[in-house]
């Protein structure tokens, strides 16, 4: 008897970990969990060979040998981000490190016009810049140069899969998706986000991660609606959902 009580109250609390918040009256919102996983066929064949991790998975991976710096625990992951494209947005300020081990975050979600304000922890002046990936087209946007221990703030002008590069030093780099009006929130495997108190209509929600990719939903909310929006990205659920 005992062990089944221990059973429920683990039980419980699994599925009181996401909640939806109440709502304002003639509101709506969006609540749920973000996992990530890894590729079914490199789980297998992990799991085969007994080792403990796994290499980030892509559609074009297909090496079976991957150095130790490679290996990823996906329950760990912790720079899932959920956004959601509401009508209008405030301007949000992003918080950046550059240091010789690289730029911290290594990835970011951003909205068009947010501000990035870039701490140069190097010894040396550094001149970055923000390029389109090639999926998303050619621009680029360069920055005025940020001498070594100083600061300054700039503000996103690019839309779409981005990087944020160093001119004289190829090991700063970080990735970052930006699109207009999307509220971002960044998260660990397996947190829960919330969108609360929107007004009804139809939103665009994207789910991210800078190496396993996007999956975007559209989303029709009603007055009074609290839907729960469970996702898990990776790159099978990645490529089901093109």
């Amino acid at each position: 008897m005992k062990h089944l009580y221990l059973f429920s109250v683990l039980l419980f609390s699994a599925c009181a970990t996401v909640q939806a918040a109440p709502l304002e009256a003639g509101k709506a919102g969006i609540y749920g969990e973000l996992t990530a996983e890894e590729n079914s066929v490199v789980k297998e064949k992990r799991q085969q060979s007994n080792v403990s991790s796994s290499p980030y998975d892509s559609p074009t991976q297909t090496s079976e040998t991957v150095s130790s710096d490679e290996l990823v625990n996906y329950a760990n992951l912790d720079d899932l981000y959920v956004g959601l494209v509401v009508p209008t947005l405030a301007k949000q300020q992003h918080i950046i490190h550059v240091s010789t081990q690289g730029i911290s975050p290594r990835a970011l979600a951003v909205a068009v016009g947010d501000s990035l304000q870039v701490f140069n922890d190097t010894a040396a002046t550094q001149s970055l810049f923000l390029t389109q990936t090639v999926n998303s087209g050619e621009g680029i946007q360069t920055f005025p140069s940020l001498a070594a221990g100083s600061n300054a703030t700039y503000s996103v002008q690019l839309e779409g899969n981005l990087e944020l590069l160093a001119e004289n030093d190829g090991n700063l780099k970080a990735r970052l998706l930006s699109k207009k009006n999307m509220q971002v929130k960044r998260l660990s495997s397996g947190d829960s986000y919330q969108f609360e108190n929107l007004q009804p209509g139809d939103y665009n929600l994207i789910f991210w991660h800078w190496r396993l990719g996007k999956i975007e939903q559209k989303i029709t909310l009603n007055s009074g609606d609290n839907l729960r929006v469970d996702k898990t990205l990776s790159v099978d659920s990645i490529m089901r959902s093109r």
